[in-house]
């Protein structure tokens, strides 16, 4: 039976073999939806390659479907950008992104949630992308994701 590092590592070997590099940098994220789309919680990894920001989600079981439900089919979502595309990255309220992504407010005029609140609020990172709106993510290792960037 093989332990818990070993199959770590060979899912790590595995998605560098994928992508083409090593990772720099990898954390558990909740993706919550994008500019104009509808609002999801989807769970999964986030991690850098080279220059790439990938996000994975996976699957996860629903026993309470199972039960009462047939089996839905699952999608996965598997999201990636260039660092090069990002326009700006600002933490913000969690309500603000969602009003961001029901379309209530436009996605410049989020405003960066301050230090007193976000230690009231949850905070979530809004990544605007140069040509294809925001996406927000509510990022468990928030500081060391945004010092991972290159930029």
């Amino acid at each position: 039976m093989t332990n818990v590092e070993d199959e770590a590592k060979k899912f790590w070997d595995e998605i560098e073999k994928q992508r083409g590099g090593k990772v720099k940098f990898y954390t558990f994220a909740t993706f919550l939806g994008e500019t104009g789309g509808r609002q999801v919680s989807l769970g999964g990894l986030m991690y850098i390659i080279k220059d790439m920001i990938y996000f994975e989600d996976f699957e996860k079981e629903n026993w309470f479907a199972k039960i009462f439900s047939r089996k839905q089919k699952w999608e996965k979502t598997d999201l990636s950008f260039r660092e090069k595309n990002i326009e700006e990255i600002r933490l913000v309220s969690k309500g603000t992104a969602l009003n961001c992504i029901g379309g209530y407010i436009d996605e410049a005029e989020t405003k960066p949630i301050s230090k007193i609140f976000a230690a009231l609020f949850q905070a979530v990172v809004q990544i605007r992308l140069k040509s294809q709106g925001s996406l927000f993510f509510d990022i468990m290792r928030k500081k060391e994701f945004l010092n991972a960037l290159s930029r």
